[in-house]
């Protein structure tokens, strides 16, 4: 094998994972992270704002699967969410096992590892241009915008369900409300990039992380929020909730886009102060690791 694909596949393995797999279980301190995220998810699945009137907490939840799979690497994260969502399904029972919400906490553990792979591939150019990461943000938004509207619309006019003007209504406050939530999101990060103008590292990171928490409620909550909501209810119930269109709108997405819009800036500041206070501890964790992939 030339030296040149050797490089590349040790590149390949590291985006995976940053530690060689093994190495995270003879490692204390290691073990020890990980420990504690997974207390720490056991501990915010019960620390939440219920909203009155609707099925909707006001949670922090996956910030630990979050936090997992970016220092641990996608695979780690997909493998890890998928026992936090496990044990938290056994220790705190709230309905039957669906599939639809099972597979949230591993995609995300697998997201947050993808998106911290290829941060700490851009900041460790020698040259960084903060151009460029805003582009890659422009470009998922607008992606992941287009695909949100087109999917939510179709949805909303799904069948004949939404005949009257109030059922008109509904579908506009939604597809505004969304557009609302595009909006101050983008003021959300040029405001913060301004602020820390000078501050490449903290910029980088920060953009990732917020292309990461914004993408998990686009996903989560808006595209396929409604639709799992009322499928949950058609699996528990053998039949799905009458003009359940209008009951996944109404009930579910409208209240969660607002929830989202609070909630989304505070989970993306979190995340961003969490990860540039731990980055200093686990370099140095990862520096006394002996990784096979050098």
């Amino acid at each position: 094998m030339s030296d040149h694909t050797q490089r590349r596949r040790k590149t390949f393995l590291k985006f995976l994972f940053p530690f060689y797999p093994i190495k995270v279980f003879s490692s204390t301190k290691l073990m020890l992270i990980l420990a504690l995220l997974f207390a720490l998810r056991l501990i915010l699945q019960v620390i939440n704002i219920p909203i009155p009137g609707f099925v909707l907490n006001f949670s922090f939840a996956y910030l630990p699967v979050m936090i997992l799979g970016w220092y641990f690497g996608p695979i780690y994260g997909l493998i890890c969410g998928a026992l936090c969502d496990t044990m938290c399904y056994l220790i705190f029972p709230g309905g039957l096992w669906f599939w639809m919400y099972a597979i949230q906490e591993p995609i995300v553990g697998l997201m947050a590892g993808l998106f911290a792979s290829w941060c700490i591939y851009r900041r460790s150019k020698p040259k960084i241009n903060v151009g460029v990461d805003i582009a890659i943000q422009q470009v998922v938004y607008i992606l992941f915008a287009a695909a949100c509207y087109t999917i939510i619309a179709l949805w909303l006019t799904n069948g004949n369900l939404y005949t009257t003007q109030v059922d008109v209504i509904y579908r506009w406050l939604s597809l505004s409300l969304i557009t609302a939530f595009f909006i101050l999101m983008e003021v959300y990060t040029f405001y913060n990039l301004s602020v820390n103008s000078t501050n490449k590292q903290h910029n980088i990171t920060f953009i990732y992380t917020l292309i990461l928490v914004a993408l998990v409620a686009l996903v989560f909550s808006f595209m396929l929020g409604p639709i799992s909501t009322a499928s949950y209810l058609e699996y528990l119930n053998g039949v799905p909730p009458a003009n359940w269109v209008k009951y996944g709108a109404v009930y579910y997405l409208i209240p969660r886009i607002v929830v989202q819009s609070i909630k989304t800036p505070l989970e993306a500041a979190l995340l961003t102060s969490l990860v540039l206070v731990l980055d200093p501890t686990v370099s140095r964790i990862m520096a006394n690791v002996k990784n096979r992939w050098e």
